[in-house]
């Protein structure tokens, strides 16, 4: 397996509790600023990959900005320019955002690491052969709750694999942020490396 050089995260949902719809709405997942410091310390790049949803251009902007304030500064965000009633190519399952993030870092999609929230997050991971975690999550913007329901289960009889997809990478459940870099950060017999 590609030794893992970036994790890009999801922002509504993973790395946020919730979906903001102003600055002021932005309030980091428990866990996510020590799991991201755990990662950087350990030579790890991290990104955000985001939909603009129901936000104007400029509202997403502000939103993104307060995230960087509270938790960043991030390698890189690749963030959907598009309306959430678009019809477009950037939202999983499809892999485009996830290529484009790799691009800007010039890192393999195959050494990067996605952290997100339903299958078809895992699945756009699987199909560039990149690393997929699934972090059930209390909700998204999109509500797909059914999606959530194997990686609720698998997260609560502790950290799982649960197979190889067209890519041949396995889906990772996690069962929240910390363990995120428990999964990807070198473990020593005295703790994280």
């Amino acid at each position: 397996m590609t030794r893992v050089q970036a994790v890009l995260f999801n922002r509504d949902g993973v790395l946020l509790d919730g979906v903001p719809r102003s600055p002021d709405d932005v309030r980091p997942a428990p866990g996510a600023a020590e799991t991201l410091w755990q990662l950087r310390r350990h030579g790890l790049r991290t990104g955000v990959i985001t939909l603009r949803g129901p936000l104007t251009e400029a509202e997403t902007r502000r939103v993104d900005t307060r995230v960087d304030e509270l938790l960043g500064p991030f390698d890189v965000w690749a963030v959907c320019p598009h309306a959430a009633d678009a019809d477009c190519r950037c939202r999983a399952p499809e892999p485009a955002l996830l290529l484009w993030a790799a691009g800007r870092l010039c890192t393999a999609p195959a050494a990067c690491a996605l952290v997100g929230d339903t299958a078809a997050d895992a699945e756009a991971a699987q199909r560039v052969g990149a690393r997929a975690l699934l972090l059930p999550t209390r909700g998204n913007a999109t509500g797909r709750q059914g999606e959530r329901e194997g990686a609720e289960e698998g997260a609560r009889a502790g950290e799982t694999e649960v197979g190889a997809g067209a890519g041949g990478t396995a889906v990772q459940i996690v069962a929240d942020l910390p363990a995120v870099a428990r999964a990807l950060v070198p473990q020593t017999p005295d703790g994280p490396g």
